[in-house]
């Protein structure tokens, strides 16, 4: 039994045992995020002072033990926000892969968000609300002043295990660095800190929390669990709403909790009920109110509110908005953000296009963050999702996709070639052995040394020679320049077709020469359409190269050029295997003039 097992046994005991009398049973908060198609639980952690990752990770979970470099690579994954791991800074919030999980293993797991309870010695729950009192937010009043008043300037250790307390005493704070005027707060006393309990509490790892919160109706998103504000629930339970979709796709933070007062100029104050009027906050400090008609915020309403917040803006929505038209208004109202369509890629043997409805530009990238662009997509069920190779590989070119599904926005899948597709790679010294090497990989028989007998000018003749033979039993000789004159043309009135390879000539043109004399059929530099679950983003990619099919159920991809490993990944994963012919070591055998193969022609 490992230790995972005995862990998950362990946990099933405590749903099932008294706790000892003032013992208490609290929670660990795990996060999963979708590997590959996989699922890893991850812990959450908030970097230290003198942390730096090899210590942070070494002695950290079960794929850490197996397979350190899997491990890394998964780590970088899910942490795409970290340029360089070995740059990581004090407060930065990252996740750790614990082990892999199979489907509804855990509860929680398809939330996105699992719970583990575990007992502590000490009634804790008793000894906090002992230890606290309430505030009631008012105007200039922040988090971090309010705890470092008490626990200490911030930066310090016990002010950041004030704000660790705060958030287990305020599960419904979503973010410290959001609250509003007339929020009533529990704000914890700096003697808890001084409890037996508290430092085992503090540094259990993980996200302790005092009770399991995650609503089985509720899914969450890993990556944005503490970085979005929640939009309240203010439909009928079974009812879709698109505002808690937005912020999630669109990268922003909705305000929808409380009221906004302010100064009108006959001295009576008026409010915005952000319930009813939420405020979408973008990038680069754009603003969108969503006013519904026949509301109460007149013109020179508005003209006051917009004094108060820089650059907003106001859109109309129906009383029953649907996302498309949320997603109409934020391209109407900052039309500067949309991006022109459609999209194009270039590089060395690969041509990459797509076009969306919903695409917009994101903030200029901050240090160690790689987002630029973000293309919103609707898909019509879960397995119509974007290809998760491609949008790796969009995601290079600064682009992430983000999707929802029935007014619900869809938790991201993290993709990385874990284990690089077998290629098979032919390095041509010269042209025979190109025919050879190139029949191996495309299942062709090729014998060198095959005795032929053909009349010639009233003689019959014995030679040897080379002969192709296909899948369907089709054969042609190869001539590599030892048959003269006549000879080719009476062979071939014997019914034995010949392939007459010259020198000089390149290996893609032999390629199609080998094709056409056995039949086999070719795609001369395929395209590669997808996203048709997708009708709001379709595309498609271009390889230079040949696809042929040997036999009609196996597609062979003949490539001079590397291919990313994300676009090679998608194409495995299709069912195409790809021969690649390598460039560095040709001598006298060039597969296509180029800048790089010009001087390599014999």
């Amino acid at each position: 039994m490992n230790r995972w097992t005995a862990a998950l046994l362990l946990t099933l005991l405590i749903f099932t045992m008294t706790p000892p009398c003032d013992a208490e049973v609290l929670y660990k908060r795990y996060y999963v995020h979708n590997v590959n198609g996989k699922d890893v639980l991850t812990e959450p952690y908030s970097v230290q002072p003198n942390d730096y990752v090899i210590k942070i990770l070494k002695a950290r979970g079960e794929i850490s033990h197996e397979n350190f470099s899997l491990f890394l690579n998964i780590f970088k994954l899910i942490n795409n926000q970290i340029a360089d791991i070995n740059r990581i800074h004090p407060g930065d919030r990252i996740f750790i892969p614990l082990r892999w999980l199979q489907p509804d293993s855990l509860p929680g797991q398809r939330r996105g968000i699992v719970d583990l309870p575990f007992i502590t010695a000490a009634p804790v729950k008793r000894l906090l609300a002992e230890n606290t009192a309430t505030r009631e937010v008012k105007k200039g009043d922040s988090v971090s002043c309010i705890i470092a008043r008490s626990f200490g300037p911030l930066g310090t250790k016990s002010y950041r295990d004030g704000i660790k307390l705060f958030k287990l005493v305020n599960p419904d704070v979503k973010s410290i660095h959001r609250i509003y005027v007339g929020q009533t707060l529990t704000i914890p006393d700096p003697s808890v800190l001084k409890e037996a309990w508290a430092k085992s509490v503090l540094q259990s790892g993980g996200e302790v929390i005092l009770s399991s919160q995650v609503d089985e109706d509720e899914p969450v998103e890993p990556s944005e669990a503490q970085s979005s504000v929640v939009y309240e629930e203010t439909k009928e339970k079974g009812q879709k709403d698109p505002f808690k979709a937005l912020p999630k796709l669109l990268g922003g933070v909705l305000l929808n909790r409380g009221r906004y007062y302010f100064p009108a100029s006959n001295g009576n104050d008026f409010s915005v009920n952000l319930a009813e009027s939420p405020i979408l906050q973008l990038p680069k400090g754009r603003r969108i109110l969503f006013k519904k008609p026949g509301g109460n915020l007149t013109f020179a309403k508005q003209v006051i509110i917009a004094r108060h917040f820089k650059n907003l803006a106001f859109a109309e929505t129906s009383e029953k908005p649907v996302l498309t038209t949320l997603l109409e208004s934020v391209a109407k109202t900052f039309p500067e953000i949309v991006m022109d369509m459609p999209l194009s890629y270039a590089q060395p043997g690969l041509t990459f296009g797509l076009t969306t409805q919903w695409g917009f530009r994101h903030s200029t990238p901050e240090k160690g963050k790689l987002t630029t662009s973000i293309i919103v997509s609707e898909v019509n069920g879960p397995s119509q999702r974007f290809p998760m190779e491609l949008a790796a590989y969009l995601r290079r070119h600064g682009i992430v996709i983000r999707e929802a599904l029935e007014e619900e926005a869809l938790p991201p899948i993290f993709f990385s070639v874990l284990e690089p597709p077998a290629i098979t790679r032919i390095v041509p010294t010269d042209r025979k052995h190109f025919v050879k090497e190139l029949a191996n990989a495309l299942g062709l028989i090729y014998d060198p040394n095959v005795s032929i007998s053909f009349a010639y000018a009233g003689v019959q003749v014995e030679a040897s020679s080379n002969m192709l033979t296909g899948t369907d039993g089709k054969q042609t000789l190869v001539d590599f320049g030892n048959i003269y004159g006549d000879a080719i043309y009476a062979i071939e009135s014997s019914g034995l077709p010949v392939l007459s390879i010259t020198k000089g000539q390149y290996l893609y043109n032999i390629t199609l020469s080998i094709l056409t004399k056995l039949g086999i059929p070719y795609e001369e530099n395929p395209s590669f359409p997808f996203g048709k679950g997708t009708p709001d983003l379709t595309g498609q990619f271009q390889v230079e190269g040949l696809l042929i099919r040997p036999i009609p159920s196996v597609k062979k991809l003949v490539i001079s050029e590397t291919l990313p490993e994300e676009i090679a990944a998608y194409l495995h994963n299709q069912g195409v295997s790809i021969i690649s012919i390598q460039k560095r070591e040709i001598r006298k055998a060039a597969w296509w003039p180029s800048s790089e193969q010009s001087n390599l022609k014999s």
